[in-house]
């Protein structure tokens, strides 16, 4: 036990006990240095000694290296590579620089990692160790941390030590974490009750240190040793003054002997033959190091020269002058120049970078063959890297921007939008060539849009249209779609028809085959939206072939827009299975920006088929992918898509969180439509608990966003329907036929079957005399697509006009048929309406306590992903592989399944319970 620590080793012996029993854990350890997260995670080794450890930290000089961290982690554990899955094994070797490059996503890395930790726990549980996480490369920290988030059931603890701010700490905010203080005054009294000084350095000790104790112990001992106390004037951070009082014992080392750590400092730990190479080309030995073993600043471990403290490396580092850290890096850069592999050359042009070297196109070039890979590619995270080094080292400013872009590029299908951003921005600075800067401008907007700001890439798009179009229309065809994208995420269908209209004239003038199919989709789903519908759908079946053509990542998600279109057209069986491809072609190569996209627009897909355990998993997975990619937007459309069908179901709270949430991150993200949606969502929550003055509260501003912005009502976005059945119980007819007139509208604009009988219905319910035929007339409709809800609308509409003319006989039957369809579907709101109804029709309104409930309602969000899964045949190891979860994560969610669905105890079962559901 540490002294003073008690409370926080039992903390860390409960996570390896829990860890001993199947339990996954995870801890961020913060502090300033020197307050003790070393010792306690080597206390943590301690007291698991039966479990498989793995370690890294995190070295100052190489936070610009990608996955030198993980590879250092995961090195006692590669020959365990084979047991993943193929396509993350081939990612995460690649990454580690252990076999061929191959082109990836960089979380295809992320989660090959948390396979990997899965099939090493297979064997038992795991200690993971992440020491001075602040300095850890950020690709390697995001993989981690990616990974930790989704442990569960594997027997793995995962412990984090960092500073107390900066990028890491952010990074892994959502892990539980425990910050150190100092330690109190009697246990650092104590620390330091054995050192040989007088009661005078005991107090200066005490109050400089403050606790600290890296400070109690190091202090007396340099102070011993010949050192001095540090002239600080006002106290000092415990870093600084540590390293203060480490550089003052640095500076009494022979010259010889501060050379050779100054290169230990820039090369890292390295196999004591690396090293020696390297001290021989700088006319050093070992014995030069011999002198800082014996003040006790370095020592051997595992057959590598280390830093006793990283503060000693820093003070190594930052003592010395700039000249001397130059001539290390170079030094170090010779001993890497005839690097092949592309890990090595990066590690190369560091090096020869960080030594002050000029550019030299020759190293450019070398580093951009490198980056370019070959045919299979390289993974991005290090592609971007390279070209980035390239670019350092580039002579000429034209050329220098074009190595940028080709950076940020690399870095965007990385999911690293904050890097890429940064990089287009450099870019912009030296680019000259018109074309040049019309790209690097395309591109940083497209950035924006997937990090929420859709509204200022739409002004920057817009100012550069102009100069597109003189200097290569088809460029300024693809860039005028890019307004489009983002004027349709904010809801302006106004501009985006006009827009539109603008690509799709000057694309089909110029004929460029690149710019066609992302401009055409475009130009369908606006028509399709608010403009002559018969055409977009013409348009769209025209462009079914190459939208079953694997997704192009740039400029457009175009199968996602595809999803759009379809669900715009109302052919919900069309939109599913070019979804459903797309999700599926999206998981095997673990793209996970591009699959939070496609699953938000799932979502909504299958709340309108009826399937809305799929819709809820769906949205609930793309909120969080969304937030591991960074991409404000799907987070954004992800909660809007929950809450919609929380509000069909009937679950208050949830729908009123989620809408909340939604609202909030649509306001700060400029993204207008999707607070309409999370109003729209509050509005069938509170009609179908019977609220009619709050549902109509929130549609009337639904509908006053929808016509300001040249919208009607659709199936994205829908509103006219809800609010003219709130305005029906109201009496407020004349209003509600002001919004049947929308409904008659957006029904005649082409074959729309949901819509039609919606306005079907509202007819029916608004003229009672004919109500027979317009309800019949919705139901025809009805039978021409797959949506069970609005069947279960109109059944229930229809019963409780007959019921208020007195045909009771009839009401009860189609009430009944109501009733059905909302238990079935578990619309408890709605159902609980129907039942009051059929009660007063004279009917049997009993209700059983699951009434309103599907089998499947009381699996958490990533139960239900795990049972959809597995309902489909696929395998456990596949669907940890598609969900992003381990073997044993997945092991334990169907344990629970079983344990939580009555007559469910084996797979089969499942199976068949899955293909029965309404989400079949």
């Amino acid at each position: 036990m540490l002294l003073g620590r008690t409370a926080e080793c039992a903390r860390l012996e409960d996570l390896v006990d829990g860890a001993r029993g199947g339990r996954s854990g995870a801890l961020v350890v913060r502090g300033e240095a020197g307050i003790g997260k070393s010792s306690l995670l080597a206390y943590a080794e301690s007291v698991a000694g039966d479990l498989t450890q793995l370690r890294t930290h995190g070295i100052e000089s190489e936070t610009g290296l990608p996955y030198v961290g993980l590879a250092d982690l995961f090195r006692p554990v590669t020959h365990q590579l084979e047991r993943i899955p193929d396509r993350q094994a081939a990612a995460l070797t690649s990454a580690l620089a252990l076999g061929p490059a191959v082109a990836q996503d960089r979380f295809a890395v992320a989660a090959g990692t948390l396979s990997l930790l899965g099939a090493v726990s297979e064997s038992g549980p795991v200690l993971m160790v992440v020491d001075d996480a602040q300095w850890l490369d950020p690709y390697s920290l995001d993989a981690l941390a990616f990974a930790t988030r989704r442990l569960g059931r594997e027997g793995v603890v995962a412990l984090f030590a960092t500073r107390d701010s900066g990028e890491a700490a952010s990074r892994l905010a959502p892990v539980e974490t425990l910050t150190l203080h100092g330690l109190d005054a009697d246990a650092a009294r104590r620390l330091v009750a054995d050192e040989p000084l007088s009661p005078h350095d005991v107090s200066w000790l005490l109050a400089e240190a403050r606790g600290n104790p890296l400070a109690l112990v190091e202090l007396p001992a340099l102070l011993a040793r010949g050192g001095h106390r540090p002239d600080t004037g006002a106290p000092l951070p415990i870093g600084e003054m540590l390293a203060r009082t480490f550089r003052s014992a640095i500076d009494r080392l022979p010259e010889r002997t501060r050379d050779a750590m100054l290169l230990l400092a820039v090369l890292g730990p390295r196999p004591l033959a690396g090293t020696e190479r390297v001290l021989r080309a700088h006319e050093l030995t070992y014995e030069a190091l011999e002198p800082a073993e014996q003040a006790g600043l370095m020592t051997v471990e595992e057959g590598a020269y280390i830093f006793r403290h990283p503060l000693i490396r820093s003070g190594v580092y930052h003592g010395a002058s700039a000249v001397h850290r130059w001539r290390a890096h170079r030094t170090v850069a010779h001993a890497l120049r005839d690097a092949k592999a592309p890990i090595a050359l990066e590690r190369y042009a560091w090096h020869l970078a960080e030594s002050g070297a000029d550019p030299d196109e020759q190293v450019a070039a070398a580093l951009e063959r490198a980056a370019s890979g070959g045919p299979a590619g390289l993974a991005f995270p290090l592609a971007a890297r390279l070209y980035a080094h390239a670019a350092r080292f580039t002579p000429g400013d034209e050329h220098k921007a074009r190595r940028l872009l080709a950076a940020a590029r690399a870095a965007q299908a990385a999911g690293s939008l904050d890097e890429a951003a940064e990089l287009l921005d450099r870019a912009l600075g030296h680019a000259a060539g018109e074309r040049t800067v019309l790209d690097l401008r395309q591109l940083r907007c497209y950035v924006d849009i997937q990090r929420g700001r859709p509204a200022h890439a739409r002004e920057q798009l817009r100012a550069a249209v102009d100069e597109a179009r003189r200097v290569d229309p088809a460029l300024a065809a693809v860039m005028l779609g890019g307004i489009t994208l983002t004027e349709l995420a904010i809801g302006d269908l106004t501009a985006a028809r006009a827009t539109s209209a603008e690509s799709m004239q000057i694309a089909e003038a110029f004929g460029d085959p690149a710019a066609a199919l992302p401009v055409r989709l475009l130009h369908a789903l606006v028509e399709l939206l608010g403009g002559d519908a018969r055409d977009g759908r013409a348009l769209l079946h025209d462009l079914e072939k190459p939208l079953s053509a694997p997704d192009l990542a740039f400029p457009y998600p175009v199968s996602g827009v595809g999803g759009l279109c379809y669900l715009a057209a109302e052919e919900l069986d069309a939109g599913h299975a070019l979804l459903d491809r797309a999700v599926h072609a999206a998981r095997a190569s673990s793209t996970v920006g591009l699959l939070a996209h496609l699953l938000g627009t799932y979502s909504v897909v299958e709340f309108w088929s009826g399937r809305w355990n799929a819709s809820l998993a769906h949205a609930d997975e793309a909120a969080r992918l969304g937030e591991d990619t960074g991409r404000v937007i799907e987070v954004c459309r992800a909660l809007a898509a929950q809450a919609r069908t929380e509000a069909a179901r009937g679950k208050e709270a949830d729908c009123r969180r989620h809408a909340a949430q939604a609202w909030s991150l649509a306001e700060t993200a400029e993204l207008p439509m999707d607070a309409a949606r999370a109003h729209s969502a509050l509005g069938l929550l509170e009609l179908g608990l019977g609220r009619f003055e709050e549902s109509v509260r929130h549609l009337a501003n639904v509908r006053e966003f929808s016509l300001a912005n040249g919208r009607g009502d659709g199936l994205y976005l829908s509103w006219a329907t809800d609010l003219a059945d709130a305005y029906v119980h109201l009496h407020r007819t004349d209003e509600a036929y002001d919004v049947l007139r929308v409904l008659d509208h957006e029904a005649g604009r082409g074959h729309r079957p949901v819509t039609a009988a919606a306005a079907a219905r509202v007819r029916g319910m608004l003229q009672p005399a004919e109500a027979d035929v317009h309800m019949g007339r919705s139901l025809d409709r009805l039978a021409e697509v797959n949506a069970p809800f609005e069947r279960g609308r109109t059944e229930f509409a229809r019963g409780e006009l007959l019921r208020r003319q007195g045909r009771r006989g009839e009401a009860r039957r189609w009430l009944q048929r109501g009733l059905a369809t909302f238990e079935r579907l578990g619309a408890s709101g709605w159902a609980a309406r129907a039942a009051a109804e059929l009660h007063a029709a004279g009917g049997d309104g009993s209700r059983t306590g699951d009434a309103g409930r599907t089998p499947l309602d009381g699996l958490t969000p990533q139960e239900l992903r795990v049972a959809l899964a597995v309902g489909r045949g696929v395998t456990n190891h596949e669907a940890a592989e598609q969900l992003f979860l381990s073997v044993k994560t997945v092991e334990f969610h169907l344990g629970n399944i079983y344990r939580k669905l009555d007559g469910v105890h084996r797979r089969a079962q499942l199976v068949r319970l899955i293909s029965q559901s309404a989400d079949a």
